[in-house]
């Protein structure tokens, strides 16, 4: 907890003491954002954006100077809409405690919003506006007060951060109550605009609210009460046969215990021992308290010696004085002796990139991961780093991950591991391996996505036990070239490249300069059908979110302008192991009339690669595939020899038969929908879209 926040809360309180004399004022949840995670630094709580806002995570406010981590949101409604919508959103339930009281440090950047209302809901669901004024809130900026205006809280300077508080006391409602949450939001100056938070700048979408040390505080009321400072802790981990953990440890406080005099009793699990003196570890301990209450007992927390591999999850029981058992969460990993590391990889060559970036392409790999904890969970996400950045640089580019099982991709332009959406999850099997794909979407950042530079994909994980901070960094060996859409003829040029495909969508295209498919592949990224809002953004290539974006079996990319053989061979990847299910071939690098040698076509003259056959009509140049009922129908007009591989829409093989004529009937036991049917024969390959009822 940072002590310039100690002390402003003891302001805020002095403010309202009348309304906060009837009970021991007691942090329910607070939020530091150390770590750059969104979970709470002590108690629990939920932190979310709301708005359409967006989030990083910057530099901070401790000791009422600059240091720490804060929350930093940005993308804000557009000038003269969604007043008093966007923001941020805590969710703390006050069950228990009474006189709530709520304080927070607020950075305005110098084009953000000059206004900002706290709203408040006691329901979840209908908000109200809290009426800030010098009787319930306080609102100043390095001491000096800076009042309210129609009950918002007044910004008159940019680049400033602001200390921000309101008493709920006279709000019975928000009291004991599980659903009570607030939300800090932008508001028009003069009900029609925005205005900006410095009186000679303009106001713009990418100002910015910065947030640090939000935290609501209740009375403890009569009842006895046990707290704990943080509410729980994670991350502890040791290498195996080098045990035990380094220690962590907690804040604990008792209100209103009985009797007056009595016996405080703390149990940990059986993989971990606690301390009160950072020497002596047991497995449980009592102590005495006095006056009815415990002050600011430092407890140590570790895991033990001579664990395995593996992840350890436990609790820390606290029990005595009358009060409801506290129960702090406890977690951590061991791992093996053997780091973990990239096992194998298919890195393709090229990546799209410039500075600003509005023409991106998203970029896919495959790759294994081995010698991680045996069936463990990850959380992780991906990045791209020069040769130059430091071991433990998180790495530059926006994220989309990839879920096989759910078969679902999600875009996400800012990470953590303490907020769900902006981290990816995979399971390893029973040897600590996991193999998948992983895909980067290049951005604007000036040192990494400029044409001609060198980049290495890097993958962050967490501890494998759900911990929410950065454990592992593995980098990739093999680095990446990156290309800009240009007309020239230069190793740092390429051209924009798309697909019409009959490949199922949510699977993968791998796009090389060989018939054999040898070697690394020029490019690959998804088959569309992903349902992400690629056209919705203004980052994206036109042809991308034109042609590209929402229609089935296309994709898109980029291919370079110095390539003497041209894109030869296609390959179609499982969305679920990554293994080829398809592949097309050009001897000579042209499909169609298309010429795929040495483009000059940047972003303009698009390389248009058509690898269909028949999909789209009943009726094709090998004949007919459709369905009635359960039962599959192929009515070929030439005889093949070769299979049938019915595919839905995740890109799975669910059936597969044998052809050898040009008539066959099958029936399926498959469930209802949409899918793919897929030919491969001697004679070419056709592939149909059908509908199983």
């Amino acid at each position: 907890m940072k002590n310039y926040f100690k002390s402003l809360i003891v302001t805020a309180l002095t403010i309202f003491a009348i309304a906060f004399t009837s009970s021991a004022q007691v942090t329910i949840t607070q939020w530091n954002f150390e770590g750059d995670v969104i979970t709470p630094s002590t108690g629990s709580g939920t932190a979310s954006l709301i708005g359409g806002t967006a989030a990083t995570f910057a530099t901070g406010l401790e000791g009422g100077v600059s240091s720490g981590r804060a929350w930093n949101t940005n993308t804000y409604p557009e000038q003269g809409t969604g007043s008093g919508t966007a923001g941020v959103e805590f969710l703390v339930s006050t069950s228990g405690f009474s006189n709530i009281s709520v304080t927070w440090d607020h950075r305005h950047s110098n084009t953000s919003a000059n206004r900002v209302r706290l709203q408040y809901t006691l329901n979840g669901t209908t908000w109200v506006n809290f009426d800030a004024n010098a009787s319930n809130a306080t609102n100043t900026a390095l001491g000096v007060d800076k009042g309210f205006d129609n009950g918002r809280y007044i910004t008159d300077a940019g680049d400033t951060w602001y200390q921000r508080s309101a008493s709920f006391a006279s709000i019975s409602g928000a009291s004991d109550n599980a659903a009570f949450a607030i939300r800090v939001v932008s508001e028009f100056f003069d009900g029609v605009e925005y205005a900006a938070a410095t009186i000679t700048s303009v106001y713009s979408v990418n100002g910015t609210f910065r947030f640090d040390n939000v935290t609501i505080m209740g009375g403890s009321g009569s009842a006895p009460l046990l707290t704990s400072t943080p509410g729980s802790l994670s991350g502890f981990t040791y290498v195996e046969t080098t045990g035990p953990s380094e220690s962590q440890s907690i804040l604990l406080n008792g209100f209103n215990l009985l009797p007056a005099t009595g016996t405080i009793t703390l149990t940990p699990s059986a993989d971990f021992e606690i301390s009160v003196n950072v020497t002596d570890y047991v497995d449980s301990y009592q102590f005495i308290y006095e006056n009815s209450q415990v002050s600011n007992t430092t407890i140590y927390v570790r895991m033990k010696d001579a664990l395995v591999t593996g992840s350890y999850n436990g609790t820390l029981t606290i029990s005595g004085g009358g009060a409801p058992d506290l129960v702090v969460n406890l977690s951590g990993s061991v791992t093996s002796t053997t780091p973990a590391s990239i096992a194998n990889i298919t890195l393709p060559m090229y990546m799209q990139g410039a500075v600003p970036n509005v023409t991106r392409v998203p970029y896919a790999y495959y790759a294994t991961l081995n010698n991680l904890l045996p069936n463990a969970t990850y959380r992780y996400y991906n990045k791209v780093v020069l040769g130059s950045d430091a071991p433990d640089y998180n790495g530059a580019g926006n994220c989309i991950f990839v879920n096989p099982a759910a078969g679902t991709f999600t875009r996400t332009s800012s990470t953590s591991f303490g907020t769900v959406g902006e981290y990816g999850e995979f399971t390893t099997g029973e040897s600590g391996v996991y193999s998948g794909w992983f895909m980067t979407e290049p951005t604007g950042n000036a040192s990494r996505f400029k044409p001609g530079t060198e980049l290495f994909v890097r993958i962050i994980l967490n501890d494998g036990a759900g911990g929410t901070t950065e454990a592992t960094r593995l980098t990739s060996t093999e680095s990446i070239k990156v290309l800009g859409f240009y007309n020239n003829v230069a190793d740092s040029s390429g051209t924009a490249i798309r697909g019409i495909s009959s490949y199922a969508p949510k699977n993968f295209i791998f796009l090389f300069d060989n018939t054999q498919g040898s070697g690394r592949p020029l490019y690959g990224t998804q088959v569309e059908g992903t349902a992400i809002d690629f056209a919705g953004s203004s980052s994206y290539a036109a042809f991308y979110t034109e042609n590209v974006a929402g229609t089935e079996g296309a994709w898109g990319g980029i291919v370079p302008n110095i390539n003497a053989n041209g894109v030869k061979r296609v390959e179609e990847h499982s969305l679920v192991n990554g293994t080829v299910v398809n592949s097309k071939n050009s001897d000579n690098g042209i499909w169609g009339t298309v010429d795929t040698k040495n483009p000059t076509g940047g972003a303009t003259t698009v390389l248009v690669v058509n690898t269909t056959l028949g999909i789209g009509s009943p009726v094709s140049e090998m004949g007919k595939i459709y369905a009635y009922g359960k039962v599959l129908k192929i009515e070929l007009v030439k005889e093949v020899n070769g299979s049938v591989q019915v595919v839905n829409l995740n890109g799975q093989c669910v059936a597969g038969f044998n052809l050898n004529g040009n008539n066959a009937t099958y029936t399926t036991n498959l469930a209802e929908g949409i899918y793919f049917v897929r030919i491969i024969s001697d004679l070419g390959t056709a592939t149909g879209k059908v509908f199983i009822r």
